[in-house]
C-alpha cells in the first residue's frame, strides 16, 4: 500500500465514517412524558439490526475506499475493485439513516444522535460523489512525501526511480538519448515568468522527469494520478511547485489541468 496516494476526499470519508461512528452511541430515539424519559443509541437492543446497517456497514465500505485507492493492485471483490464495491454503499447508507428515523416505535422522537448520523453519512456521501469530478478532493495529502515533495539535488527522488538523483555517470545532466526527456537548457538562463500566467493544478499521463529550475539537473519525477501545481511558464516548460520546491517540467504534452 502506498500511503502517498491519500486524497483529500480520502480524508473526508474517514472523518466523516469516524463521526458516524461517534455518533451512533448518542441518542438516536428518545421519549420524554411527564417526569418519565428514556432514550436508544444505535447500538441498543431494542434496535436490532442497527448498529450493523447504520454504523458498520458504512465504517466497513469506508475502510474499502481508503485502500482501494492506495493499494497497487486492488485486490477484487466480487469481480469489482474495492472503491467500485464500497461507492454503492456509503450512497446508500443516508437512506438507512432516514429510514430508520422514520420506522420508529410509536410517540418516540428523533434523537440528536440520528441527525447527526445523517449528517455524517450525507458528508461521506457527498466526498465518493464529488471526489470524481472536484480537483481539490483529488490532491494529495502529502503523507510519506509522496507527490508532495520534490527531493534535494543528489537525494532520491520522490518518484522512487533509482539512478534518477544525480547526472549520468559519463555525461552531462543535460544529455537525453533518442525518445527520452532529458533536460533542456534554455540560453540566457531561467526565463521571467509570464505575467498573466494563472497557476492551475494538472496531473501527468505517465511518469516525468523534474530538473532544477536553476541548474537543469535532475530533481525528481511526477508522476501519473497524483495533482500537481504549475506557478509558472519556463520557457516551453511548466515551473512545478511541489510543498514549496520548485522545479521544472520539459515535457507538457498530453497534461490533464483541473
Amino acid at each position: 500500500m502506498d500511503i502517498k496516494k491519500l486524497t483529500r476526499g480520502d480524508a473526508v470519508v474517514a472523518v466523516a465514517a469516524l463521526l458516524n461512528f461517534i455518533f451512533s452511541f448518542l441518542a438516536f430515539f428518545k421519549i420524554s412524558s411527564g417526569g418519565y424519559s428514556k432514550s436508544w443509541n444505535a447500538w441498543s437492543g431494542d434496535l436490532p439490526g442497527a448498529g450493523a446497517s447504520l454504523v458498520l456497514i458504512p465504517l466497513i465500505a469506508s475502510v474499502l475506499y481508503i485502500l482501494g485507492g492506495i493499494q497497487p493492485r486492488p485486490t477484487p471483490i466480487l469481480g469489482l475493485t474495492p472503491r467500485q464495491f464500497a461507492t454503492p454503499l456509503l450512497v446508500v447508507v443516508p437512506l438507512y439513516v432516514v429510514w430508520a428515523m422514520a420506522g420508529g416505535p410509536d410517540g418516540v422522537d428523533v434523537g440528536i444522535g440520528a441527525i447527526f448520523m445523517l449528517l455524517a453519512s450525507l458528508v461521506a456521501t457527498g466526498a465518493v460523489v464529488a471526489a470524481e469530478f472536484v480537483p481539490a478532493l483529488k490532491a494529495p495529502l502529502g503523507l510519506g512525501g509522496g507527490g508532495g515533495r520534490a527531493p534535494q539535488p543528489g537525494g532520491a527522488p520522490y518518484g522512487g526511480q533509482p539512478g534518477y538523483a544525480g547526472a549520468p555517470q559519463g555525461g552531462s545532466p543535460y544529455d537525453s538519448g533518442p525518445g527520452q526527456f532529458g533536460a533542456q537548457p534554455t540560453p540566457g538562463g531561467a526565463p521571467a515568468p509570464a505575467a498573466d500566467f494563472q497557476p492551475y493544478w494538472f496531473s501527468v499521463p505517465d511518469q516525468r522527469p523534474l530538473v532544477d529550475a536553476t541548474t537543469n539537473a535532475p530533481a525528481g519525477s511526477l508522476n501519473p494520478g497524483v495533482w500537481y501545481l504549475a506557478v509558472a511558464q519556463h520557457g516551453q516548460g511548466l515551473l512545478v511547485e511541489v510543498d514549496g520546491v520548485r522545479g521544472v517540467l520539459w515535457n507538457v504534452s498530453g497534461i490533464q489541468k483541473s
